[in-house]
């Protein structure tokens, strides 16, 4: 991964030229290995490279520094980029990268997977490739085949790339939205880059608040599902999107739109993919996921929480022959999952460390945090996240693996999924399945077999009429978010899961995740957010993911002989929470001024606004009011 921004000049004549140097110091905390840009004049079709005092030396002859060349040299097209080595250390890796005829330069932040396997393919072709770097595939790639070049990529990625052949600034970014892109429109120009920081440099006009998207985030924790930001004036690119700017074009209006994935709008029949073959094909694209994103250069490591979806990605790298493999997991007193974690060792010989009290410097970091996120973020928990991946960065570690992602495809929140499911299940006939994993969930721990033989468990043997099709409450005066939000019980079950991989859950977390695992800098890879585990995903059968009493069966079936039982057949799952009532009760002096903030900026429009009924009726709610304040309370908003 790396950090990528420029601009496009309203003007040609009047370049933002002085803009270069803060677009590119806030992008160099995601690339402290090497830097460098071009200076385009469209008109002319010309590009001109330019080194900074961090391009690696041996790069440096024979390239003028820009902060001399930009003031003199013509152009109205700046793009800047900033290294983070991971595959190909070398310097034939340096990016603004062009092709081998020079017609197409690229700034790009991400990770390409299958380079190797298009490499071949276009090397059949005639291509003879400079470097071993995954950016001369993808270079080289759309130089062969155009925007045909994205639905072959595996991996995540932002590109801007200037195309000498018809003279179009071309923007895309990967499926999911695992790498972010800004852009910004000011009288200047367009501008565009990886960070939001880098947009509130390109100029002195103060950005305001968005009201309507952090007012909906406070009241839903909902945001980065369409292209607002938490600022008014900068914008997020949607995606699986490429967007073009024609020759002459320099305003966001101009952007022409193209999307070129979607996830499947339909589900397998149970009886046309039978659950063994179901598993061997889920299994299969697994491994191969999980093996493609082991391709590095630099130290690989892995998350490990004790939970079925970590624990199969260790056991899979295990299982293909990867060797040294270096396991994190967070001991965390509330919930302790660690003896989870560690059952994995016997199956697997790992380096396996375990790590505490990362969360203690909290509240003292609390508004430099908020300022590597950028934008307001639902719970302090990602702190811990930020500080264990700080760590591994000291102990050598530039890629981690997670499990993120899993429970959003294969429909791992039961609370959230179940009712529609089970909806879905009686629709296909197929009351019968649905009663009993219904019965053998609520018996799965003695809890819940206690509340059941109490009564509270006598839904499960009526139909399931708690879902209602049909619009939701109308309500004027609310925001974007929260009328999504009132949408989702009118939803069907395959509809709901589209809702948290686009609206509901992956696109916030995906984005606040890049700001603060790039702000170390490390790259993250998601084997589950695998395009092809993705589609795979969301058109398995219902019955193939709810199955006696389990969630994610399909998942536990195809892991079964790689994992302890301990693993694939936990009862229940921990996760790490959050103690929001203790925290904010303990740090009260700190956090109950920031309200004060909020409210000042017109973002509490509705509920209880004093700390104390907060606290007692909706600590959750009061956590995001107060990351709201934190936020407001840097200077980064202006």
């Amino acid at each position: 991964m790396c950090g990528i921004a420029g601009y496009v000049a309203a003007h040609p004549d009047r370049a933002p030229w002085a803009r270069l140097e803060g677009l590119l110091d806030s992008i160099r905390m995601r690339g402290p290995d090497d830097e460098g840009l071009c200076l385009v004049s469209t008109a002319n079709r010309t590009v001109q490279s330019y080194r900074t005092d961090r391009t690696t030396p041996s790069i440096r002859p024979g390239l003028d520094h820009f902060a001399d060349a930009a003031p003199r040299v013509p152009h109205d097209l700046a793009l800047i980029h900033t290294r983070f080595s991971i595959l190909d250390l070398s310097d034939r890796g340096h990016q603004p990268f062009r092709s081998a005829d020079g017609s197409v330069v690229a700034v790009y932040n991400g990770e390409i997977y299958n380079y190797l396997e298009l490499r071949e393919e276009l090397e059949a072709a005639g291509v003879r490739f400079r470097s071993t770097c995954d950016t001369e595939a993808l270079v080289e790639g759309y130089r062969a085949w155009g925007d045909e070049v994205w639905p072959r990529l595996n991996g995540f990625w932002s590109v801007a790339l200037y195309d000498g052949r018809d003279g179009c600034l071309v923007f895309s970014r990967d499926r999911l939205g695992v790498a972010p892109l800004y852009y910004r429109q000011t009288p200047e120009g367009f501008f565009f880059a990886s960070t939001i920081g880098a947009l509130l440099n390109a100029s002195d006009r103060r950005v305001a608040p968005n009201v309507e998207t952090v007012a909906g985030f406070i009241e839903t924790s909902l945001k980065d599902f369409d292209e607002s930001t938490c600022y008014e004036e900068i914008h997020s690119l949607r995606p699986a999107t490429v967007a073009r700017l024609r020759p002459g074009a320099h305003d966001a209006q101009s952007l022409e739109r193209s999307c070129f994935w979607r996830p499947p709008s339909e589900q397998w029949r149970a009886e046309d993919v039978p659950l063994g073959e179901a598993v061997t094909r889920y299994r299969d694209v697994f491994f191969e996921a999980v093996d493609l994103r082991m391709r590095a250069d630099v130290k690989v490591a892995f998350e490990l929480s004790g939970g079925l979806d970590s624990s199969s990605i260790v056991a899979a790298a295990a299982s293909l022959g990867h060797r040294d493999i270096t396991t994190y997991t967070i001991r965390v007193p509330e919930q302790d999952e660690e003896p989870y974690a560690r059952s994995i060792l016997e199956k697997y010989d790992v380096d396996y460390r375990v790590l505490s009290d990362t969360d203690a410097s909290f509240v003292d970091d609390a508004v430099k945090f908020a300022a590597l996120i950028e934008e307001p973020y639902h719970s302090p928990n990602i702190y811990t996240n930020y500080r264990m991946r700080e760590t591994m960065k000291r102990q050598g570690v530039d890629v981690v693996l997670s499990g993120s992602g899993g429970d959003e495809v294969i429909a791992g929140y039961e609370s959230s999924f179940w009712p529609a499911a089970r909806a879905d299940l009686e629709r296909d006939n197929r009351r019968i399945h649905a009663l009993t994993h219904d019965l053998a969930a609520r018996f799965r721990t003695p809890r819940r077999a206690l509340a059941f033989l109490y009564g509270l468990g006598r839904a499960a043997l009526r139909p399931n009429h708690a879902r209602t099709r049909g619009a939701p409450e109308s309500d004027p005066g609310a925001t974007p978010a929260e009328r999504l939000e009132r949408t989702y019980r009118t939803l069907s079950y395959h509809e709901q899961r589209l809702f948290h991989l686009q609206i509901g859950l992956l696109p916030y977390y995906l984005c606040s995740n890049d700001h603060f695992t790039m702000a170390i800098p490390m790259e993250h890879r998601f084997p589950f957010l695998d395009y092809r585990m993705v589609e795979m995903g969301m058109q398995m059968p219902t019955a193939h993911l709810f199955k006696n009493g389990w969630t994610k069966y399909v998942l536990r079936r195809a892991m079964e002989p790689y994992l302890p039982p301990k693993i694939t057949w936990r009862r229940e799952k921990m996760g790490f929470p959050f103690a929001y009532d203790r925290f904010l009760t303990s740090h009260r002096g700190r956090f109950e001024p920031l309200l004060e903030e909020v409210k000042a900026h017109g973002l509490l429009a509705r509920g209880p606004t004093d700390f104390e009924t907060l606290l007692n009726g909706n600590a959750v709610r009061l956590w995001r009011i107060c990351s709201t304040g934190l936020w407001l309370q840097g200077d980064h908003h202006h």
